[in-house]
């Protein structure tokens, strides 16, 4: 299986040093997606070659060797996509961090919550911290699935998501291995406005961590959506404002 790597990131997983792995296949088609050939992709083969501006496709045999040659360096490993939870690769991706003593980080879509609840149950797999994406409002979600009709369910197991990190934090999470949660939402001009934010905030803790980025067009999985202009600097901050009324903790990358 290729999967894309990044040897050393400074920003995917937040106060550490890591690498950051890029499993293939997601079950969403975002139009918007900047890693369109990885969430198209086939999950058992991934990708079929090629370098992106952040990261190369190697092996998954290399990103180990990687892991194994850096690990007195790294502090983590990050683990996105594509959608990481849809790959039969990433119980051993994260035993081969633990193994080498990283923290773990996973980003998710939050639309595979049966799989989210195995693996927090599991000490062996349970990740240090997870970043969700809550692309837009839940009634929306049709406009970014692979069939529309999916829409709802998604959304349906997004929200139940949600409500599994908000217990989790209300619990203080596993007392061995804290879970901490980040919630992130590209704010995409037709797609996410101050109606969706609303939305979106209504479904977060009010404690939550709430990552804000800006559109950025050019390479997306739906060339039409190149064309969009992403929102200007003085509405990208009275968005930006609006999240942080409602999350204090809401905040622009």
């Amino acid at each position: 299986m290729k999967v894309g790597l990044l040897k050393t990131s400074l920003v995917n997983f937040p106060g550490r040093v890591c690498a950051a792995v890029f499993l293939p296949g997601c079950n969403l088609r975002c139009p918007f997606c900047h890693n369109g050939e990885l969430a198209c992709a086939p999950v058992a083969t991934g990708p079929s070659g090629g370098t992106g501006e952040t990261e190369s496709y190697v092996e998954i045999e290399e990103a180990y060797a990687h892991l194994e040659k850096r690990s007195r360096v790294l502090g983590g490993l990050a683990i996105s996509g594509g959608e990481p939870f849809l790959s039969p690769a990433l119980p051993d991706l994260i035993r081969k961090a633990r193994n080498l003593g990283l923290q773990v980080k996973i980003d998710t879509n939050g639309t595979l919550t049966d799989r989210l609840k195995t693996f927090l149950a599991d000490p062996e797999l349970r990740p240090d911290m997870i970043a969700v994406d809550v692309k837009t409002s839940l009634s929306r979600y049709g406009e970014l699935a692979i069939e529309e009709r999916a829409g709802p369910r998604l959304a349906e197991e997004l929200q139940k998501t949600l409500q599994i990190l908000k217990d989790e934090a209300l619990r203080g999470g596993n007392a061995s291995r804290p879970l901490r949660v980040e919630y992130r939402t590209v704010l995409v001009p037709g797609l996410v406005g101050e109606k969706e934010l609303r939305e979106i905030a209504s479904l977060l803790p009010e404690s939550a961590d709430w990552e804000l980025a800006g559109f950025i067009s050019g390479v997306c999985l739906d060339p039409a959506w190149n064309e969009k202009t992403p929102y200007g600097p003085e509405e990208t901050r009275r968005l930006a404002s609006l999240a942080q009324s409602l999350i204090p903790g809401a905040k622009l990358r």
